[in-house]
């Protein structure tokens, strides 16, 4: 038996789901967030670095690359947050910017972190040069075997800070 499809339509077989973007989170969120990505990178540094295997060494450079784009985004705006917090808030910081401010909080930082803090304006250089990417990824290869556990680092010190100061169940707006 065949069905017209007008038959068919009354039915509404693949409804259109609306949803409505999210434009707030709370810091405890954005902070599991920011710990995923940070394990994400270390996970997958150390896998790199214990394999010969070079599918698998593009493999982790590929994860590492994405989930040190999502870092840097949470980073930026989990530190605008604070810097609000703060009454010190610039009008949409930079990366740069935020990375600068990190060092105000005084947080005792690692060697790793202090590194790590260092070089993560390559993600800027990943997203928007892609004419030197063997560049950039040589030196994305010299943090995932130098200091990638010092994103881990930068989130251990950014929740221990949130959960002094009782900002957990704040909310954040999006920065973007």
């Amino acid at each position: 038996m065949k069905l017209s499809k007008d038959i068919l339509d009354q039915f509404d077989l693949d409804p259109v789901e609306e949803r409505e973007p999210i434009n707030v989170m709370k810091l405890r969120d954005m902070l599991d967030f920011l710990e995923y990505n940070a394990s994400r990178i270390h996970q997958k540094s150390q896998l790199y670095l214990s394999t010969d295997d070079p599918n698998l060494q593009i493999d982790c450079l590929d994860i590492v690359t994405a989930k040190l784009n999502d870092f840097a985004q949470v980073f930026r705006d989990l530190v605008t947050f604070l810097l609000k917090e703060r009454g010190q808030y610039k009008n949409n910081p930079s990366l740069r910017y935020s990375i600068a401010s990190y060092d105000t909080f005084d947080f005792h930082q690692t060697q790793a972190e202090e590194l790590f803090l260092q070089e993560l304006l390559l993600r800027n250089e990943i997203t928007h040069d892609y004419f030197n990417r063997e560049l950039h990824q040589q030196k994305l290869i010299w943090i995932m075997t130098n200091c990638s556990e010092g994103a881990m680092d930068i989130h251990h010190n950014l929740e221990n800070h949130c959960k002094q100061h009782g900002l957990m169940d704040k909310f954040a707006e999006n920065n973007a």
